[in-house]
């Protein structure tokens, strides 16, 4: 009968407003009834695995069997929003799937799932599924999603800090040298599979980190990862433009390393490397910035660095970085604030 009048009963809670204060009560009873189905599976997944067989065909189908139960299991919890138990159930899958079936492509896929589900509720669970898929997909030779699940890996240590249990700066520490791990392995794994776009993403981000979230910051890997970069871009007609973004981002990384005469042999290199460099926005910025700091310019430093914020808003990789570069020359000339560039983040 309330299935009968439902379409009234909507009509009637939208005009009063009533729908908005009767949704929590159907999402709960919806994820009530996922809870109770995925509980069944469960239970009919462990019935098949008790059964006792006399033939290797009969066992394979009973292996086969349960791991669609799990997979039914899981899918129900997700829908009513119990992800841990959805990530449980995925993992029984893909056990299966691996262990007792030899079908590595299935429990890949499972475990990726699994990941999914933890991602969610324990991130560090689900780098553990992942890192587990990403071995089975390598293995199959699929680089391209083992490329892809080794970058959200590498999402959850940069964004999560699940690198470790203790919420303190070590640990913090220790989670952004991971996601550089990670994030270098889905590089390399999109190399191989010739996807360079998606590679440059990832060491770039490898730079990003190693520049700007790493402690101590290790500037001069930065500066040469953004060499290659610009480098691999004026390679292609079609990514030419972003170099000159590339060795910006090096010459500012030597600088901001303490090293003027590495950030000038930098820029003349790139000016060579693109004739468009130097006349460019980026290639005069670079050019500004490296005689303010030779000269230990620190209000000629700052007014270049307004202008080009005035054109190009500075992003806060570009802030962060100008204020160790602004630092350097007040460590060098003795005195000054970073209170030229506090509104640049």
């Amino acid at each position: 009968a309330v299935h009968d009048n439902l379409p009234s009963l909507l009509n009637t809670a939208t005009k009063y407003a009533g729908l908005i204060t009767s949704l929590p009560f159907k999402m709960s009873a919806m994820a009530k009834a996922q809870r109770t189905k995925g509980d069944a599976f469960i239970i009919e997944a462990k019935n098949a695995l008790s059964k006792r067989t006399w033939f290797s065909s009969s066992t394979e189908q009973k292996y086969e069997d349960a791991a669609e139960l799990y997979e039914k299991a899981a899918n129900a919890y997700k829908v009513g929003g119990y992800n841990s138990e959805a990530a449980g159930a995925y993992l029984e899958a893909a056990n299966l799937q691996k262990d007792k079936l030899n079908n590595l492509s299935d429990a890949s896929k499972c475990l990726s799932n699994a990941g999914s589900c933890y991602k969610k509720s324990d991130p560090p669970k689900a780098i553990e599924a992942y890192r587990s898929a990403v071995a089975l997909l390598c293995d199959a030779g699929r680089l391209t999603q083992a490329a892809k699940l080794s970058k959200e890996v590498a999402e959850i240590y940069e964004n999560e800090g699940a690198g470790e249990d203790d919420a303190d700066a070590a640990a913090g520490d220790k989670s952004v040298a991971l996601a550089i791990e990670s994030y270098e392995q889905a590089a390399e794994l999109f190399e191989m599979e010739n996807s360079k776009s998606q590679s440059n993403m990832c060491r770039a981000k490898v730079a990003e980190l190693c520049s700007a979230a790493l402690d101590p910051p290790d500037l001069l890997r930065a500066a040469q990862l953004y060499e290659e970069l610009g480098r691999h871009c004026l390679e292609t007609n079609l990514l030419k433009f972003n170099a000159k973004g590339y060795f910006l981002q090096s010459v500012m990384c030597h600088l901001a390393n303490g090293d003027a005469i590495g950030g000038g042999q930098g820029l003349s290199k790139f000016e060579g490397l693109d004739y468009t460099f130097a006349d460019s926005r980026e290639g005069k910025f670079a050019r500004q910035l490296v005689e303010t700091v030779d000269g230990f310019d620190s209000e000629g430093f700052a007014t270049a660095c307004f202008e080009y914020d005035r054109i190009s808003k500075l992003d806060p990789w570009k802030t962060t970085i100008l204020v160790k570069v602004k630092r350097s020359i007040e460590e060098q000339a003795g005195g000054g604030d970073d209170d030229e560039l506090d509104g640049l983040a």
